[in-house]
């Protein structure tokens, strides 16, 4: 992959967005993760490479990562931010906010402190425009807490719901309890396609593979994936399976947990159980094949099910294969522009019956 230039003063057109169509595009500036920490673009170039694209309109963060004054939203940054904007006509879409319970070395956050932290957060998400918030702690006492900061701040609050869980996973299904008891439409969900795929991405398999894998072992590795088993049982399994054969788990790296944590195999068609409560979407991918597709995620499935659900938001695309790829293999805003072709597809050929 070529190095990126740090900045373009021009921008090609955005390709239109037909008036029918369900949901606005984008894309969270984690995808190009590796890229910003390596220094391939300063915050002003990663924005300008987007639009050259044509990507958007719609731009996520992840706060920790892009601001430079972390957790404080400095007016400096609101600046370049706003700058940016007007620049490209893009759209803020969520305001990715962590819960940093780790922050001290001698223990996690008190309850006030999570509060206090989380009131910053919302605040700085507010600064840049931002409609929303991804959270990352639905704890009844702490949400009680919010909603009026929320409220106040006119901010929705989405609850990132990510593999190996679904729509009704147990932890899920109690996040749930907690909103209807609170019933405030100011509460949802953020749907996160990791957590229904229907095969393991090729970028993860060519990485266990770097790390040593032979094709009996991530056939087995596959064959236990595609099981019904909890994601810690599976992992276990296949560990077992490793050290039967000999092979150090410890080869494998963050990989053996991986494989099983950020690919879940739930049926896309759960998603329809809160479809009311979702509230924006991580339009998470991996890879992109020759023929367009998403190998591992059914996205006409996907865009069939929320379209038929009535969803209306953003799809921000999240390309996280920066987790197994090595740097430089792939141009990530690349796959983003022709995952942004296959779901703009996958979009009318729904809303036109085909």
């Amino acid at each position: 992959m070529p190095r990126p230039r740090r900045s373009c003063p021009t921008s090609r057109p955005r390709p239109p967005a037909a008036d029918d169509d369900p949901f606005r595009l984008g894309l969270t500036l984690y995808s190009a993760s590796a890229e910003f920490r390596a220094g391939y673009y300063d915050f002003d170039g990663l924005l300008d490479r987007v639009a050259e694209l044509g990507i958007g309109p719609g731009i996520e963060i992840v706060a920790s990562q892009v601001l430079p004054t972390y957790p404080v939203v400095s007016d400096a940054f609101v600046d370049t931010w706003r700058a940016a904007f007007d620049r490209h006509g893009f759209v803020a879409s969520s305001f990715g906010a962590n819960l940093d319970m780790g922050r001290r070395r001698d223990r996690d956050m008190t309850p006030d402190e999570e509060f206090a932290f989380s009131k910053l957060m919302f605040e700085g998400a507010k600064k840049l425009g931002f409609p929303l918030v991804r959270i990352q702690s639905a704890k009844p006492e702490l949400l009680r807490r919010l909603l009026p900061i929320a409220e106040d701040l006119e901010l929705k609050l989405a609850y990132e719901i990510h593999a190996p869980m679904g729509p009704n996973a147990e932890p899920i299904l109690r996040v749930r309890e907690t909103y209807a008891e609170l019933d405030s439409p100011l509460l949802g969900f953020v749907a996160d396609f990791s957590s229904t795929m229907h095969a393991m991405s090729p970028t993860l398999l060519r990485a266990v593979q770097r790390a040593g894998l032979d094709e009996e072992a991530v056939a087995k590795l596959q064959e236990i994936w595609t099981t019904d088993a909890t994601m810690q049982a599976r992992q276990q399994e296949f560990i077992a399976y490793l050290r039967g054969r000999d092979f150090d788990p410890g080869r494998l790296g963050a990989f053996a947990h991986l494989a099983f944590n950020m690919h879940g195999h739930v049926d896309p068609r759960e998603w329809a159980d809160i479809m009311p409560q979702i509230l924006h979407v991580h339009a998470k991918f991996y890879d992109i094949d020759d023929a367009g597709q998403e190998p591992a995620i059914d996205y006409p499935e996907l865009v069939r099910v929320f379209v038929e659900g009535g969803y209306r938001g953003f799809w921000s695309s999240e390309w996280e294969g920066h987790a197994f790829a090595e740097l430089g293999e792939v141009d990530p805003l690349l796959l983003v522009r022709r995952q942004h072709d296959l779901i703009r597809a996958s979009m009318r050929a729904v809303t036109a019956g085909v």
